[in-house]
């Protein structure tokens, strides 16, 4: 019962930031709670605390499967498009201006379709891990 209680309000305290800053208008928030349970997962079965004899593979595929997830939260594929968007893009009078025939444009346009390739292919690599491999996950 102390136990119980303990580890509630552990969870209590570990997940309050999460559920705080939660919104329900945008998927971003439901990748956050998603990659907060499995930052917990990992850190119990990479934990002494586990019985499984297969915790050490557990806790990489929680980790494969919440890397590629954070990944998608931090949008570091859209981060690493790197080009200057000044140089086609403006704001002339009020009125949002882009020269869509701009070699730069091109450019942005294309390393922004990949970017967000990968991030789709990261979501789905992620969620597919999870469907693939969470009914082992317990101790």
């Amino acid at each position: 019962m102390i136990k119980g209680i303990r580890d509630g309000v552990s969870n209590l305290i570990k997940w309050f930031p999460i559920i705080w800053n939660d919104r329900d208008f945008d998927q971003a928030y439901l990748y956050k709670i998603i990659h907060r349970k499995l930052e917990n997962m990992e850190e119990f079965f990479e934990s002494k605390h586990t019985f499984s004899v297969e915790a050490p593979q557990v806790a990489k595929e929680i980790q494969e499967a919440r890397e590629k997830l954070g990944r998608v939260i931090t949008d570091e594929h859209h981060c690493q498009v790197d080009i200057n968007t000044e140089e086609f893009m403006n704001v002339n009078s009020g009125r949002f201006e882009v020269d869509r025939e701009n070699p730069r444009y091109i450019e942005w346009m294309t390393a922004t379709d990949k970017a967000e390739e990968k991030t789709t292919e990261d979501l789905r690599d992620s969620l597919r891990i999870i469907g693939e491999k969470s009914q082992g996950w317990w101790d």
